[in-house]
């Protein structure tokens, strides 16, 4: 099926927040996703494979291993990177900003592709950002050019063992001496829209779903209009 990418991220939106995301982190996960598809990075399928984890993930906390001046290390426990990537973004961002150069690292995670639309964001302010991640199988790197909005990806067809065990992602944030300047985004896909998968989208439709059920149960407690300026 076609949507355009309002379409998208509007449905990831609600179906976030029935996930049991806060109120901005279902704005900026949905925005993200949005962002991947931009790039011809599939985020609504990458986002589709990690559905169930999200799902029971809502009341897991993530921890903060280690922390100085340049280096932030987070273990995510097993969550996907959207439950922790905006909070600690911002912080090595900070960082970076201040000190020069910075070290991200979030171990056990799951859903890495997704943290790329946030490293945009620190890119887009300046900073030159490297992601490295890998699997069993691949090592993967995006590399960010300050005030570039796409990356450069590369995958190399060889294992990492280490990285492969903890499932976990390593950036490398760093303030260039010449800021570039922002470079925007193409609107093809704009126009064009986005095919995505009609099982995918009716998935995401049930966990949207869940916030309407809430609300009305919510609504059935209080009467329409039974309300009143006192309560």
């Amino acid at each position: 099926m076609r949507v355009s990418l309002n379409e998208i991220q509007v449905m990831c939106r609600k179906a976030f927040e029935g996930m049991g995301f806060a109120a901005g982190d279902c704005e900026d996960a949905a925005e993200l996703v949005g962002w991947l598809q931009l790039q011809g990075l599939d985020g609504v399928g990458t986002l589709a494979k990690a559905l169930d984890y999200l799902d029971r993930e809502a009341e897991r906390p993530y921890a903060l291993s280690h922390e100085d001046s340049a280096l932030l290390v987070i273990d995510a426990q097993g969550q996907s990177v959207l439950r922790c990537a905006a909070t600690v973004v911002a912080l090595a961002q900070s960082k970076a900003l201040r000190a020069g150069q910075a070290v991200l690292r979030i171990q056990h995670c799951h859903n890495r592709l997704l943290l790329l639309g946030y490293l945009s964001r620190a890119a887009q302010l300046g900073l030159q950002v490297q992601a490295c991640w890998g699997d069993a199988r691949q090592q993967h790197q995006a590399s960010f050019n300050a005030g570039a909005a796409c990356p450069e990806l590369r995958s190399v067809d060889q294992p990492c063992a280490s990285t492969a065990m903890e499932q976990s992602i390593t950036v490398v944030f760093n303030r260039p001496t010449h800021p570039q300047p922002h470079v925007a985004l193409s609107s093809d896909a704009l126009v064009q829209g986005f095919t995505v998968s009609e099982h995918t989208w009716q998935r995401l439709k049930q966990f949207a779903n869940q916030v309407l059920v809430e609300s009305t149960e919510a609504s059935r407690r209080h009467g329409a209009g039974g309300g009143n300026d006192a309560d």
